[in-house]
Parts: structure tokens; sequence; C-alpha cells
């Protein structure tokens, strides 16, 4: 506990300082008891506090101005102020301050003021904040030179008046309800733009000045009609058309009826887009465009009438038969009908100028079973009218034609065709079928099938025998060409131990071999030649050709027309030849003085030499070298001897012969 020492002073000193004393005190007891409770609005309920007072020098300011107290009541003293009064409680550290800066948003605020006055004192106040925010607006422009105001009610805020300049030299001042009345003005002048200006106002003594917002304005005196420049179908249910009109004045769509009456389709818009229905466009759908007045939704001008093209096709033999309903819009000097152009796929196929004419076949080079999409286009005047695709898949009754010339070789050892295909009621995608025979007179079973004019025939060994074909062509509406003529591979074989023989039957349709050569390549030494060999079916090499010991052959039939037909490799292959003589007599005279081994298609040679009982006497590898009759340099009996001759031919094949000989002296 603090003591506290009293001094003696003088007693109306004393006195003065006691009574002031006591009043802070209670001051302060009042204050700290009521800020206990801090729930209390003390603007409304003062609970036993005394009324202070202040005075604001404005009670309505604007936003980022200074709110100034400018008088206090002369009974308040100790004052303090809270300029954002949060209407709980009292606050604990008010300010002395007597002008505030502070606020950063619109609104009203209290002001509370703690004082005393004979004992605790509360006053408040309530100050308004005023928002310095621009009125935001547009301009509506009508036909006459009228424009109209339209403010955003949302940024009319809360203003006591509005000032609009009109541009022109003209300044009105509106009330709210004026403003939100969209305020109008007529042009007299012959300017072509004018800037208009709107600001928000605030009366006396509010004296801040908030932002000027403005528009640049070009009168509308007549606006030219607007266009429709182009409609298409893009679905079923879906129509799209871009136009063109007015960048001032807004344009509504309207469509027809079924009672023929044009209605607002509800889409509106300006200068040019496009505007897309959901509709049944697989009808006729016709359409409107009418300037919509800003000012009295005026019935204003209006566009031609433009009206969809619902376009059908159908498939006959070889053709396609297109038809729609005459164009329907409105046709006039100045907006004439043009023409009908018919595009298949990316590309025109036909003109159609007549307006009542509503009918086109299309009989240019339709194959069966391909899909032909279809689109009719229309000029009226500056607008083009697009109809949705219509499809159709080219139909024939008719059979193809016959194939033209067919060729069969053999490539790889497989017999390879190539076909002139039929070129009357054919299609893009078809089928050729092979069929295959042993002979020329049949029976021919299918081996195959191609989208292809060509066909390799892989399950035929073209070295075991000839092959005869037959194709038809199935075309995509299913209908089947005649079997074409006969064509069989060329098989080149032998027929004899030492000759070449191949088959007659034709490699070319239509029409027969007019010659045949026969290629002849080496095995050895890979050389090749051609012999010419006419008509003939059947050749002989030469037996005496030393170097024909084995080759590879084959034929080369020609046409009339000089196509070319091949056969089969073949292989000719001719055993080593070899002779011994039964006997020599080696007695110097000249004559069969040696035992000499002759022979020919032989590249390596051994020869031996055994006497009666088995033993090697004589041996050498040299060719042109015989046994002499001599053994160790020593004459030889008289008698019979065996020898063994081993070969080895150009072909790496190995030949023994053995036999008995006799030395006569």
């Amino acid at each position: 506990m603090r003591i506290l020492r009293m001094w003696p002073i003088e007693i109306g000193v004393k006195a003065r300082w006691l009574s002031a004393f006591w009043t802070g005190l209670f001051l302060v007891i009042g204050l700290v008891a009521q800020a206990q409770d801090p729930n209390n609005n003390y603007c409304v309920d003062r609970k036993g506090t005394a009324e202070g007072g202040f005075t604001l020098e404005k009670d309505r300011i604007c936003l980022g101005e200074t709110v100034r107290i400018t008088a206090v009541q002369p009974n308040v003293v100790n004052a303090g102020y809270n300029y954002e009064y949060s209407g709980k409680g009292i606050p604990l550290t008010p300010t002395n301050l007597v002008t505030y800066s502070g606020y950063t948003k619109p609104g009203s605020y209290t002001i509370i003021q703690v004082g005393s006055a004979g004992s605790g004192s509360i006053a408040c106040k309530v100050v308004t904040v005023l928002a310095v925010d621009p009125v935001k607006f547009t301009v509506k422009l009508c036909s006459g030179r009228k424009a109209v105001i339209v403010p955003d009610q949302a940024t009319l805020g809360q203003y006591d008046k509005y000032e609009v300049y009109w541009g022109d030299g003209v300044r009105e001042q509106k009330t709210r309800a004026e403003m939100a009345a969209q305020p109008t003005h007529t042009y007299t002048g012959a300017g072509s733009s004018y800037t208009v200006t709107v600001q928000g106002l605030y009366n006396a003594p509010v004296a801040c000045q908030p932002p000027v917002e403005s528009a640049l304005i070009r009168p509308v005196s007549t606006p030219s009609a607007p266009i429709i420049n182009e409609l298409t179908v893009k679905s079923d249910n879906s129509i799209s058309l871009k136009y063109q009109s007015d960048a001032t004045i807004p344009v509504q769509l309207l469509q027809k009826d079924a009672s023929g009456i044009f209605t607002a389709s509800g889409q509106t818009g300006t200068g040019s887009g496009t505007f897309t229905v959901q509709t049944d466009a697989k009808q006729v759908q016709c359409f409107q465009l009418q300037y919509q007045d800003a000012c009295d939704n005026s019935v204003g001008i209006k566009s031609e009438q433009v009206c969809s093209l619902v376009l059908e096709a159908k498939a006959g033999n070889k053709q396609n038969d297109l038809s729609w309903q005459a164009y329907a819009g409105s046709t006039s000097a100045s907006n004439t009908f043009r023409a009908y152009r018919i595009y298949k796929g990316s590309g025109q196929a036909g003109t159609v100028p007549n307006r009542t004419t509503t009918a086109y076949t299309d009989n240019n080079k339709i194959e069966c079973g391909v899909q032909y999409c279809y689109s009719l286009e229309a000029t009226v005047g500056q607008t083009i009218i697009k109809s949705a695709q219509a499809c159709v898949t080219g139909t024939n009754t008719e059979k193809p034609g016959n194939f033209g010339d067919i060729l069969v070789t053999v490539q790889n050892n497989h017999p390879f065709l190539i076909a002139a295909l039929p070129t009357t009621n054919t299609s893009t995608s078809y089928t050729m079928t092979i069929s295959r025979a042993s002979s020329p007179s049949g029976p021919f079973q299918v081996v195959g099938t191609t989208s292809k004019n060509t066909f390799t025939d892989e399950s035929a060994d073209a070295s075991a025998g000839s092959y005869c074909y037959q194709l038809t062509y199935q075309n995509n509406c299913g209908q089947v060409s005649a079997p074409s003529e006969t064509v069989c591979s060329v098989f080149l074989s032998s027929q004899s131990p030492t000759g070449l023989d191949w088959t007659t039957g034709s490699p070319f349709s239509p029409g027969n071999v007019a010659s045949y050569s026969l290629e002849v390549v080496d095995s050895v030494n890979n050389i090749s030649k051609t012999i010419i060999l006419g008509g003939n079916t059947h050749y002989e090499p030469d037996p005496n050709d030393p170097n024909l010991q084995s080759q590879q052959y084959r034929v080369v039939a020609q046409s009339a027309d000089g196509v070319i037909s091949y056969s089969n490799f073949f292989t000719l292959r001719r055993d080593p030849k070899i002779f011994a003589p039964d006997a020599f007599t080696p007695n110097g005279d000249g004559v069969n003085d040696t035992f000499l081994i002759r022979g020919t298609f032989f590249d390596k040679f051994r020869l031996t030499i055994f006497s009666r009982w088995g033993e090697v006497i004589f041996t050498t590898t040299d060719r042109n070298q015989g046994w002499d009759g001599t053994i160790n340099g020593q004459p030889a009996n008289a008698g019979q001897y065996m020898y063994r001759v081993e070969v080895i031919d150009f072909t790496d094949q190995k030949t023994v012969r053995n036999g008995a000989l006799l030395l006569v002296r």
C-alpha cells in the first residue's frame, strides 16, 4: 500500500486542488467502470454519463478530405475522440486530435467524444464520407441524330445532381430521377462527332470535384439498310447468317413463322457479325434484319428477305439426281437472282441460271459404291445462300466390262500377273479374283483376291510346272465381270538327257507367243547370252562343248506387241566324260606307248595304278601325264593291272572310275 504524504499548502489552493482531484478521480472511476461493459453502445445508452458536445466543420465530406472539429462544449475538459466508433464500449485510447484524414472508403462513420463535464461525459456525431467514383454510361444513337444516355445505375452513387455536357455547347444538370430515366438530346448542328461527358456533383458545402466520364459519339441521320451477306445451313438443326449493318444502331434478326409472319428471334447485334439459329434446317427457313431504334423502339429499316436452300440427292443407274425448292427469298431490280451452283465435294459440278429450275442430274463418271456429297449455292444480289450437303452412294446395275491385256510371268520363282482392268461399269474400289488350274482347260480354283491389278501367286512353285489363270472383276455394287481369257506361265524343264523343253501355253491375253529366246547363264563363270529360237519349244545344247558341263537357262516369250514373259530358271547339268584305253604297248614305237586318261567336264584329277596284288605302283594328278609301263624306272612285266580314276567336275561333284588294263610287250 502506497502512503500519500500530505504537505501543508495555502488553504484556497488546497481547496481548488482537492476539487479537481476528486473530479478527475470520479471521472476515471466512472469511465473505468463503464469500459468494463464492452458490448454497450454509449452513443445510444450513456448509462449515467453526462452529455458532452462538439461541432463539426462539415458532416458530409468527400473521400480523401479531412474531417474537422471546430468547437467543443465549454464544460467538457480532457476530451478525447475516436473517429470510427464501433459501437462497443468506450475506446480506451482516444486521440486528442481534432482533425482526421484516415477514411479509406465511403460510408457513414460515428465520432465519439469521451471527456468530463462535472463527471464522465459522452458525445456522438455522424459524418458521411461520400464516394468520388465516375458515373459510367453508354450512349445509344438513334435515327434523326438523337442520342440517349444510358447510365450504369450502380455508379450513380450518392451524388445530389449530375452535369451532362452534350458536346455541342448544351450543358444540363439532371436529378437522380432524370438520369435514371435516360436523358435524350437531338443534335441540330452538322458535326459528325461529339464528346459527351457526365459528372456527378454534391451540394454545398461539399466542394470536391468527382472525375468526369466521356464518350465519343457519331450521330446517325438515316442508316443504310442492313444486309445478310451469307446464309449457310450448318446441320439439320443449325443455320448461320453473316450480316452487315450500321455500327451504331442495333439490328435484330427476324424469322418467318409457320403463318408467314416475321417475328423477333431474340438475337440482336451491331456492325457486322454472325447469328446462329437453332431451327429445323431440313425445311426452308426465311430471315430478315430490322433496325431496332434505340430511342423509341420504332420499326426501322429492314433488309431483304433471305431464305435457306434444302437439297435432296437420289441415286439412279450411273447417275445422281438432285432436286430442291425454288429460292423463296425476296428479289428486286437491285437484288436480282443470279444463279444456282452445284458442288460435288469441293469442286463445282454445274450451274443452273434459272431461279425456277429446281433439278440437276450428274452423270459424270458416277461409280458404283462410291459416296458423292453435293451442296447447292445461290447468289442473290449481295447474298450467298449455301445448303447443307446431301450425300448419296452411286449405283450401277450393269456388269463390268471385259479385261484388257493380261500377262503372267515368273518373278522370284512365283507366277506374277499384271492385268488391264475393265474400263466400263467399274468403281474406285474393287475386288479382282484369281483362279488357277494346271492346264488351260481347267478346272479352275480360286487362289486369291486383291484390290490391285497385280498379283503374286505365292502358293505356286514356278519350277514345278506351268500354271494357268483366269481373272474376274467385282465392283462396289457386287456386279462381277465375265472371266478373262486364260494365261499360262511358261515352264522350262528337260524331257531328255541332253535337251531343254518348255510348255506352249500363252502367257499373254489376248494373243499367242510370237517368238521365244533362251537366256543362258553359265553357273561357273556367270556369263549370260541370249539364243534366238523363233517358234521352237526345244533346244539341244552342243554336246561337244567342253565348257557346257552345267548351265542355267530360262525362256523369254515375246508377244507380237513386244510384251515379255519369263519362265522359271532351269539348270542343265552333264556328268563328266572319262575315256580310258583297255591296253597299251610301251615298246618305244611311238604308238600307244603310254596309258593316258582323256575326258571332259572335270577340273581336278587323280590316276592310280595297282599291281595285281593291290600295290600302288604309279599315281599322278596331272591329267596330261600317263603311266609309261615302268616300276621304279624298270620295265614292268606284261600282264593285267588295275587303275582308279578320281575327278571333281566344275560343279564340285566327284566321280570315280575303276578298271583293268593290259600291258602288252
